[in-house]
C-alpha cells in the first residue's frame, strides 16, 4: 500500500523547534540579568574595600597620573568584570549552537523555520547604563533624605564606643595636622585624625575629610576645633585607609569620616541630575528596545 506524501506533521512538528528556541532565549535573557546584577554587586564589593580588579585600575591612575577618579575606576572596574563575562557567554552560546543536539539548524531549516537573529539576544544596554546612574542617584538622595538633623557630640563619648544618633554631625576635638595625607582625586583632599584631649595613641576613631584650603598652613599640633559635616559611605579611601593603617593613627572598628562642610540639602540637589538622566536613559532604552522587538524579524 503507498503512503500519501501529503500526510499531516506530527503535533506542533515545524513549531516545536521554534517555540524551544524562543524559550531558550527567555531563560538566556533573565540569566543575563541576574548576571549583572551580580558583577555589579561585585564591583560595588571591590569599590568599598578596596580589593581586586578595583584596587589595580586605582594604583594604575596613582601610578601614571599621581592621583584617581573613584567614579572613573568603580565604571572601569565594572566594564572589566562585564565585557570578559559578555565574551565568555558568547563563546559558549556559539559553541553549544555549533555542537549540540541539532546544530545548524537541520530541523528548522527543513520545516522552513526562520533561524531568529542574533540580535534578539542582544541585552539591551541603554536602560542598563540609565538604571545604574538612576540607582546611584536615588542612593545619594537617600542618603541626604536620612541623615538627620545636625547633632552635637562628643568626641570623647565616640571614642568611649557611642555611636551618633544622626548622620549630620558637628564634632569638636583636636586634629592631628601633622600627620594629615593627602590624597589627589578630583581635587585635593585632605584627611586629619580628630582625637580627644585625652587621647591616648589608641586607634583613631574619628578622620575629617577637608579641602586643602582649609588646612592651617601654621597651626599648634593641640589646638581644639569644631568641624561640621556628613559621615562619609565607606569611610576612608582606600589608599588613604592603607596609609594610617602603616602609621600610628590605625583606624578603629567602626571609625567615622566626616566630610567636612557638607549637607543633606547638598547632597539631595546634586542626586536629581544622576536620576533625571538615568530616568530618561531607562525610559528611551525601554522604548526603542520595546519598538525594535516589535518589528518582525524578516
Amino acid at each position: 500500500m503507498e503512503q500519501s506524501s501529503n500526510a499531516p506533521l506530527p503535533p506542533g512538528g515545524a513549531e516545536a523547534p521554534k517555540e524551544a528556541e524562543v524559550a531558550k532565549q527567555k531563560q538566556m535573557s533573565a540569566l543575563g540579568w541576574v548576571g549583572m546584577g551580580l558583577l555589579v554587586l561585585l564591583t560595588f564589593y571591590f569599590a568599598f574595600t578596596y580589593s581586586g580588579p578595583f584596587q589595580w585600575l586605582a594604583e594604575l591612575q596613582l601610578k601614571l597620573m599621581n592621583s584617581y577618579s573613584e567614579k572613573v575606576t568603580f565604571l572601569l572596574t565594572m566594564f572589566a568584570l562585564i565585557i570578559p563575562v559578555m565574551g565568555i557567554a558568547k563563546l559558549v552560546q556559539m559553541a553549544v549552537k555549533r555542537l549540540g543536539p541539532g546544530a545548524g539548524g537541520t530541523v528548522a531549516s527543513a520545516a522552513g523555520a526562520t533561524e531568529p537573529k542574533p540580535g534578539n539576544l542582544h541585552f539591551p544596554v541603554l536602560p542598563f547604563i540609565g538604571l545604574i546612574a538612576l540607582g546611584f542617584g536615588a542612593f545619594m538622595y537617600w542618603r541626604g533624605a536620612t541623615a538627620g538633623p545636625l547633632t552635637a557630640v562628643s568626641l570623647k563619648d565616640l571614642e568611649n564606643g557611642k555611636k551618633p544618633a544622626s548622620s549630620y554631625l558637628s564634632i569638636e576635638g583636636v586634629p592631628l595636622w601633622k600627620a594629615m595625607i593627602s590624597f589627589k582625586q578630583t581635587s585635593t583632599k585632605c584627611y586629619v585624625p580628630l582625637v580627644s584631649r585625652d587621647w591616648k595613641g589608641e586607634a583613631v576613631v574619628v578622620y575629617v575629610q577637608c579641602d586643602d584650603d582649609d588646612v592651617p598652613r601654621a597651626s599648634a599640633q593641640l589646638e581644639m576645633k569644631r568641624f561640621k559635616g556628613v559621615k562619609a559611605m565607606g569611610g576612608l579611601p582606600g589608599p588613604v585607609r592603607v596609609g594610617f593603617e602603616k602609621s600610628a593613627f590605625k583606624p578603629a572598628a567602626g571609625y567615622l569620616m566626616i566630610e567636612s562642610n557638607e549637607e543633606p540639602a547638598r547632597i539631595m540637589g546634586f542626586a536629581k541630575w544622576p536620576m533625571i538622566v538615568g530616568g530618561a536613559m531607562v525610559a528611551a532604552g525601554l522604548v526603542w528596545w520595546g519598538v525594535k522587538r516589535m518589528i518582525p524579524a524578516r
